[in-house]
């Protein structure tokens, strides 16, 4: 990132797994390398002064065991099968006192998003197979990317690759915020 714009995008397509062992396996004769396996928990921070929701931004303090990243997502650019975001995000040593810095700065926490994440390395693409705490199981797949129309196109290959169908729009802040609004007008 420089001060004369966007230099790299985050391009990235979720689907509803059609199970993850089996896009495990597919991964596996595809010659995909095992990132590791973690359990993640997404803290997502609403601001002060203005609603994420409709500038379709986040600002989320990732926890696992190797570290934590405090994660600012700007508004989504919508391609097809994909989209693509600015990232900026930084490694801060200890997560709680990130957290209270953005808590003394005026931002409350919304929601915590927990999930047990398998990462793969497949030629320049991540491809994260999570199993999201009430949600059940998701693939990721995203690419570092100056060219987001380019990225799409590799990313489409590997979706059929993959045998992944349902593309999910929604992230997962959305799609459990919309279950938690149902069940309160159930």
């Amino acid at each position: 990132m420089t001060g004369f714009g966007i230099d790299v995008l985050e391009v990235e397509a979720k689907f509803k797994s059609p199970g993850n062992e089996k896009v495990e396996k597919a991964l596996q004769r595809l010659g995909a390398k095992k990132l590791g396996a973690e359990s993640v928990e997404d803290v997502y921070f609403s601001h002060p002064s203005r609603d994420f929701g409709r500038t379709d931004e986040s600002l989320r303090l990732r926890k696992t065991e190797l570290g934590s990243e405090l994660t600012y997502k700007g508004p989504r650019i919508q391609l097809e099968g994909s989209k693509a975001r600015e990232e900026i995000t930084v490694r801060p040593n200890d997560a709680l006192a990130a957290q209270r810095i953005v808590e003394r700065l005026g931002f409350r926490e919304r929601l915590v998003i927990r999930k047990k994440r398998n990462s793969y390395l497949l030629e320049k693409l991540r491809v994260d197979l999570d199993d999201v705490e009430d949600l059940g199981e998701y693939v990721e797949i995203e690419l570092l990317t100056e060219s987001p129309e380019y990225s799409a196109k590799v990313m489409e290959s590997v979706r059929k690759d993959l045998e992944l169908e349902r593309l999910e729009p929604r992230t997962y802040l959305e799609m459990i915020l919309e279950r938690k609004e149902g069940k309160l007008k159930s």
